[in-house]
Protein backbone atom coordinates (compact mmCIF):
# COMPACT_ATOMS: atom_id res chain seq x y z
CA UNK A 1 0.00 0.00 0.00
CA UNK A 2 1.59 3.66 -0.91
CA UNK A 3 1.96 6.23 0.97
CA UNK A 4 -1.39 7.86 -0.63
CA UNK A 5 -3.35 5.29 -0.21
CA UNK A 6 -2.54 4.57 3.57
CA UNK A 7 -2.61 8.34 4.64
CA UNK A 8 -6.07 8.79 3.02
CA UNK A 9 -7.30 5.51 4.90
CA UNK A 10 -5.75 6.55 8.08
CA UNK A 11 -7.64 10.28 7.46
CA UNK A 12 -11.17 8.44 7.36
CA UNK A 13 -10.59 6.72 9.71
CA UNK A 14 -9.07 9.04 12.41
CA UNK A 15 -12.23 11.47 11.11
CA UNK A 16 -14.85 8.71 11.98
CA UNK A 17 -13.30 8.11 15.70
CA UNK A 18 -13.14 11.89 16.14
CA UNK A 19 -16.67 12.40 14.67
CA UNK A 20 -18.09 9.35 17.27
CA UNK A 21 -16.00 10.83 20.44
CA UNK A 22 -18.06 14.35 19.74
CA UNK A 23 -20.69 12.39 20.37
CA UNK A 24 -24.14 12.64 18.61
CA UNK A 25 -24.64 13.67 15.07
CA UNK A 26 -25.30 16.79 13.57
CA UNK A 27 -25.33 17.72 9.96
CA UNK A 28 -22.53 19.77 9.55
CA UNK A 29 -19.74 17.76 11.73
CA UNK A 30 -20.90 14.55 10.25
CA UNK A 31 -20.92 15.74 6.48
CA UNK A 32 -17.46 16.25 7.09
CA UNK A 33 -16.98 12.13 6.81
CA UNK A 34 -18.61 11.75 3.18
CA UNK A 35 -17.07 14.96 1.85
CA UNK A 36 -13.56 13.65 3.17
CA UNK A 37 -13.83 10.32 1.39
CA UNK A 38 -15.32 12.12 -1.89
CA UNK A 39 -12.00 14.50 -2.26
CA UNK A 40 -9.23 12.78 -1.00
CA UNK A 41 -8.83 10.61 -4.16
CA UNK A 42 -9.31 13.99 -6.14
CA UNK A 43 -7.04 16.07 -4.25
CA UNK A 44 -4.03 13.67 -4.49
CA UNK A 45 -5.07 13.17 -8.59
CA UNK A 46 -6.62 9.40 -8.48
CA UNK A 47 -8.99 9.00 -11.10
CA UNK A 48 -12.02 7.14 -9.47
CA UNK A 49 -13.83 5.22 -12.44
CA UNK A 50 -17.40 5.95 -12.29
CA UNK A 51 -19.83 6.03 -15.75
CA UNK A 52 -23.38 5.80 -16.22
CA UNK A 53 -24.18 2.33 -17.79
CA UNK A 54 -27.22 -0.06 -18.39
CA UNK A 55 -25.11 -3.04 -18.55
CA UNK A 56 -23.07 -2.45 -15.18
CA UNK A 57 -26.18 -0.77 -13.57
CA UNK A 58 -28.09 -4.04 -14.29
CA UNK A 59 -25.15 -6.24 -12.83
CA UNK A 60 -25.66 -3.87 -9.47
CA UNK A 61 -29.18 -5.01 -9.57
CA UNK A 62 -29.33 -8.26 -10.62
CA UNK A 63 -26.46 -9.30 -8.08
CA UNK A 64 -28.81 -7.66 -5.40
CA UNK A 65 -31.75 -9.29 -6.17
CA UNK A 66 -29.78 -13.02 -5.82
CA UNK A 67 -28.00 -11.97 -2.08
CA UNK A 68 -30.76 -9.21 -0.98
CA UNK A 69 -34.34 -10.97 -2.02
CA UNK A 70 -33.23 -14.35 0.05
CA UNK A 71 -31.92 -12.06 3.14
CA UNK A 72 -35.15 -10.15 3.23
CA UNK A 73 -36.80 -13.19 2.98
CA UNK A 74 -34.84 -14.64 5.99
CA UNK A 75 -34.79 -11.89 8.26
CA UNK A 76 -38.24 -9.73 7.02
CA UNK A 77 -38.14 -6.32 7.17
CA UNK A 78 -41.01 -3.23 6.90
CA UNK A 79 -39.63 -1.12 4.02
CA UNK A 80 -42.92 0.99 4.84
CA UNK A 81 -40.14 3.19 7.35
CA UNK A 82 -38.18 4.11 4.04
CA UNK A 83 -38.77 8.03 3.18
CA UNK A 84 -37.27 9.91 0.26
CA UNK A 85 -35.08 11.82 2.31
CA UNK A 86 -33.42 8.27 4.33
CA UNK A 87 -32.80 6.86 0.36
CA UNK A 88 -31.18 10.22 -0.44
CA UNK A 89 -28.94 10.14 2.56
CA UNK A 90 -27.78 6.34 2.15
CA UNK A 91 -27.40 7.76 -1.44
CA UNK A 92 -25.49 10.40 -1.11
CA UNK A 93 -24.23 10.54 2.19
CA UNK A 94 -22.97 6.72 2.65
CA UNK A 95 -23.03 4.79 -0.32
CA UNK A 96 -21.73 6.67 -2.81
CA UNK A 97 -18.75 8.10 -0.57
CA UNK A 98 -17.64 5.28 0.54
CA UNK A 99 -17.80 2.85 -3.06
CA UNK A 100 -16.17 6.43 -4.42
CA UNK A 101 -13.52 5.85 -1.67
CA UNK A 102 -13.00 2.00 -0.70
CA UNK A 103 -13.74 0.28 -3.84
CA UNK A 104 -12.48 3.65 -6.51
CA UNK A 105 -9.71 4.79 -4.57
CA UNK A 106 -8.74 2.30 -1.93
CA UNK A 107 -9.16 -1.37 -3.97
CA UNK A 108 -8.09 0.31 -7.43
CA UNK A 109 -4.51 1.45 -6.04
CA UNK A 110 -4.28 -2.04 -4.69
CA UNK A 111 -5.30 -3.77 -7.98
CA UNK A 112 -7.35 -5.70 -9.74
CA UNK A 113 -7.44 -9.37 -7.92
CA UNK A 114 -8.79 -11.17 -4.84
CA UNK A 115 -6.23 -10.14 -2.52
CA UNK A 116 -7.18 -5.84 -3.02
CA UNK A 117 -10.78 -7.25 -2.32
CA UNK A 118 -9.80 -8.66 0.32
CA UNK A 119 -7.49 -6.30 1.87
CA UNK A 120 -10.09 -3.63 1.07
CA UNK A 121 -12.77 -5.43 2.83
CA UNK A 122 -11.05 -5.75 5.93
CA UNK A 123 -10.08 -2.07 5.60
CA UNK A 124 -13.65 -1.45 5.06
CA UNK A 125 -15.03 -3.38 8.20
CA UNK A 126 -12.51 -1.41 10.25
CA UNK A 127 -13.91 1.49 9.15
CA UNK A 128 -17.25 0.90 10.86
CA UNK A 129 -15.29 0.04 14.32
CA UNK A 130 -15.89 3.58 15.66
CA UNK A 131 -20.13 2.67 15.11
CA UNK A 132 -19.46 -1.00 16.72
CA UNK A 133 -17.35 0.48 19.50
CA UNK A 134 -19.07 4.00 20.21
CA UNK A 135 -22.93 2.86 19.50
CA UNK A 136 -22.80 -0.72 20.67
CA UNK A 137 -23.75 -1.68 16.32
CA UNK A 138 -20.91 -4.64 16.59
CA UNK A 139 -22.67 -6.22 13.87
CA UNK A 140 -21.53 -3.06 12.12
CA UNK A 141 -18.29 -5.28 11.53
CA UNK A 142 -20.02 -7.83 9.64
CA UNK A 143 -19.22 -5.32 6.90
CA UNK A 144 -16.74 -7.63 5.54
CA UNK A 145 -18.62 -9.16 3.65
CA UNK A 146 -21.31 -7.10 1.59
CA UNK A 147 -17.74 -5.58 0.86
CA UNK A 148 -16.46 -8.85 -0.78
CA UNK A 149 -19.49 -8.46 -3.31
CA UNK A 150 -19.21 -4.53 -4.14
CA UNK A 151 -15.46 -5.27 -4.13
CA UNK A 152 -16.25 -8.27 -6.56
CA UNK A 153 -18.54 -5.76 -8.52
CA UNK A 154 -15.97 -3.55 -8.87
CA UNK A 155 -13.01 -5.84 -10.18
CA UNK A 156 -15.35 -7.22 -12.81
CA UNK A 157 -17.20 -4.25 -14.19
CA UNK A 158 -14.02 -1.30 -13.16
CA UNK A 159 -17.09 0.90 -11.91
CA UNK A 160 -18.35 2.05 -8.84
CA UNK A 161 -21.84 2.15 -10.28
CA UNK A 162 -22.48 -1.65 -9.64
CA UNK A 163 -21.37 -1.51 -6.17
CA UNK A 164 -22.73 1.54 -4.82
CA UNK A 165 -26.46 0.03 -5.79
CA UNK A 166 -25.72 -2.89 -4.23
CA UNK A 167 -24.39 -0.97 -1.51
CA UNK A 168 -27.66 1.75 -1.32
CA UNK A 169 -29.55 -1.50 -1.89
CA UNK A 170 -27.75 -3.65 1.06
CA UNK A 171 -28.48 -0.73 3.42
CA UNK A 172 -31.79 -0.19 2.64
CA UNK A 173 -32.56 -3.82 3.07
CA UNK A 174 -30.77 -4.22 6.47
CA UNK A 175 -31.69 -0.96 7.87
CA UNK A 176 -35.29 -1.68 7.53
CA UNK A 177 -34.75 -5.03 8.99
CA UNK A 178 -33.27 -4.01 12.17
CA UNK A 179 -36.12 -1.78 12.83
Amino acid sequence: MNTKTLSGYLAVLCLSFLLRIIGPSDSFSHSLLPVLMMAFPVIVGHRVKFRLSVKDSAAGLLVSAAILIPYYMLFGSDLKVLTGHSLLFQLIGIALPEEFFFRGFLQDSLGRNLQAILVTSLLFSVAHLPKAMFLGEWTALLSFFPSLVMGWLYMKTDNILPGTIFHLLANIVYGAASH
